[in-house]
């Protein structure tokens, strides 16, 4: 991973522009003053824009920006933007040969396998236990200076790159819960049923070892726990869906049973569940 490249946790401190930026890059703005004027943001747009070029959601060439298609069309742009940041951000999880902005959804995968549900986003103990993580997994960013680790400061900008995106929600000052937007759960379902989907009894779904495969590759880094469950960060979710009659978790086919964790027992979720069918 290139030393040079900026690093998303120092570059975006504050998301919210992220989008309007884009979109004003999008609308054929090209050019900071042109940015600048017709997104209203006067300051921190270096910033923006880089966290967009980090986000691979915006380019530059000869001195002018341009920006980078949608991966989806879900029917929602402000949704489309978030999915495709993801995306961008799950193609820099190669495991082996891991980009420098994997930092964004390795944070995520840590947080969801060891079952942290709640966190401060000052949390040194927990900071310091991923950077150990990184490091048995060979993930080591670099910057001019060295190894990049985390601190306060880039804890807490992950923490609101993770807000804007959905993955993580604000319970009161710096405490934050790990859980994923079920709506967002829900478009990758489907997502991932109409790339990888089978037929369930005439409905489409996906196996659910396939689906945490299908996430993997296009928007988070999730595995199932080593007692071979959903994490329960995301299990939560599923249940939610279930109780909503928008998913059923049911047993067919030969693939292995793969439990949600912490979820109890309910109508719509089979003991011995291996695939998720849509409702």
């Amino acid at each position: 991973m290139s030393s040079a490249e900026g690093y998303i946790l120092n570059a975006v401190q504050t998301p919210g522009p992220l989008y309007p930026v884009y979109k004003s890059v999008a609308s054929g703005q090209r050019t900071k003053e042109a940015i600048k004027a017709d997104a209203g943001i006067d300051s921190n747009l270096d910033a923006t824009l880089d966290g967009l070029r980090l986000l691979r959601l915006v380019g530059r060439e000869d001195g002018e920006y341009y920006t980078s298609d949608y991966k989806w069309d879900t029917g929602s742009d402000e949704r489309d933007f978030k999915l495709t940041a993801l995306h961008n951000l799950a193609q820099e999880c190669d495991e082996g040969e891991w980009g420098k902005q994997a930092v964004a959804l390795l944070n995520y995968g840590y947080l969801l396998e060891e079952d942290v549900q709640y966190f401060e986003n000052n949390e040194e103990p927990l900071y310091d236990a991923i950077d150990d993580w990184f490091s048995s997994i060979g993930y080591q960013p670099q910057s001019q200076q060295g190894r990049i680790t985390h601190n306060d400061n880039k804890f807490a900008n992950w923490t609101r790159l993770m807000h804007f995106l959905g993955l993580v929600h604000k319970v009161r000052g710096r405490e934050h819960t790990v859980y994923p937007d079920p709506d967002l759960v829900r478009t990758s379902l489907e997502l991932a049923v109409d790339d990888r989907g089978i037929d369930v009894d005439g409905a489409p779904g996906i196996e659910i070892e396939q689906y945490l495969r299908w996430l993997r590759g296009n928007l988070l880094y999730v595995t199932t726990t080593s007692d071979g469950q959903v994490p329960e960060g995301l299990a939560r979710v599923l249940f939610e869906l279930v109780r909503d009659n928008e998913i059923e978790v049911v047993e067919y086919g030969d693939a292995g049973a793969i439990g949600l964790g912490g979820v109890p027992p309910y109508d719509g979720i089979d003991n011995e569940a291996n695939t998720i069918k849509l409702v």
